[in-house]
């Protein structure tokens, strides 16, 4: 994994930086390994915080593809934490998603194992290679495919090879993440919007629950403070509050950024314009016996993306 380190952009640098990482996906060298997916659709980026968060990133931003348009891309392998009940190299599960027999390492007869076949672009189901169509590939980096003629197994082609990768579980979409991601510093990831999963977004799945922008914002900064993401939480929140939060997370325990984050999560929209939303509920203190109100603002930026203004 390298790290990626450029000079202070200008606002034009910044599109350009959005636009050339597009399709990757981003490890925050300088500081937790905090992981984001540029999306190619429109170059912001979407926290990849749990297994499960990077899962529902990587599906819901997929768009369909069709079988024969899927093989003109190369297989690429990693270590699926799963059994390989023929030895031949592929997970189980993996060779599901591939077609390959899981109980026999040789498919298709040939005299030739299914993981040595794959990773030398041969066909492990049938006589001769892949139809691998690299031009193709060129013209689909970074995007997430979901099979639609099957059973809309996931795919992420990764800008780096050119192959697909197979995005099985939370798990397997974790183990992607990590391990063929990009370092990038800090300074160089707050120049690229942060993007929430929205019916806009969701290109594969429209049948997916999706919530308002501002709300999802809210609710994404609640679960970084949560898990105690610095550099995550402060992402969500405006310029002008970045100091405050960095102060906020460095003095709250476990328990204080816990109790903080659930707080946050019971507020409910209380009024709403076009350009700032609120979002209200009670905090009870037990010492004193009385309930104090409390109001987030979440207010939408000149990108279009939307923001806490306060905590």
């Amino acid at each position: 994994m390298s790290a990626l380190v450029l000079t202070k952009p200008t606002i034009a640098a910044n599109e350009n930086l959005s636009k050339r990482l597009s399709g990757r996906i981003l490890l925050q060298v300088q500081s937790h390994g905090e992981a984001w997916y540029v999306n190619t659709a429109n170059y912001k980026k979407y926290y990849l915080g749990r297994p499960a968060d990077a899962f529902d990133v990587m599906r819901n931003l997929g768009t369909g593809i069709t079988n024969n348009d899927l093989s003109k891309f190369e297989i690429g392998i990693i270590e699926y934490d799963d059994n390989d009940n023929d030895s031949d190299g592929l997970a189980n599960r993996f060779e599901q998603a591939l077609g390959t027999d899981s109980e026999n390492p040789d498919t298709d007869g040939d005299g030739h194992n299914d993981g040595v076949e794959i990773k030398n672009n041969y066909n492990p189901n049938g006589s001769g290679f892949l139809p691998v169509d690299n031009n193709f590939a060129e013209n689909h980096l970074g995007k997430i495919f979901l099979q639609t003629e099957q059973n809309g197994e996931s795919w992420y082609i990764n800008p780096a090879d050119k192959k697909r990768y197979y995005l099985g579980r939370p798990a397997d979409a974790f183990a992607i993440m990590r391990e063929l991601s990009l370092g990038i510093a800090d300074e160089n990831l707050s120049q690229i919007a942060t993007g929430y999963l929205d019916a806009e977004d969701s290109q594969g799945c429209p049948s997916c629950q999706t919530k308002d922008e501002a709300a999802q914002a809210l609710e994404a900064a609640a679960n970084a403070i949560m898990l105690g993401s610095n550099s995550a939480a402060m992402s969500y929140f405006t310029t002008e509050m970045q100091k405050a939060i960095e102060y906020t997370m460095n003095f709250l325990d476990q328990e204080g950024k816990f109790t903080l984050g659930n707080i946050m999560l019971g507020a409910e929209l209380s009024s709403s314009t076009e350009a700032e939303k609120t979002y209200s509920t009670e905090v009870y203190f037990s010492m004193g016996g009385y309930k104090v109100p409390i109001n987030f603002y979440v207010q939408k930026q000149e990108d279009g993306s939307w923001l806490l203004a306060n905590l």
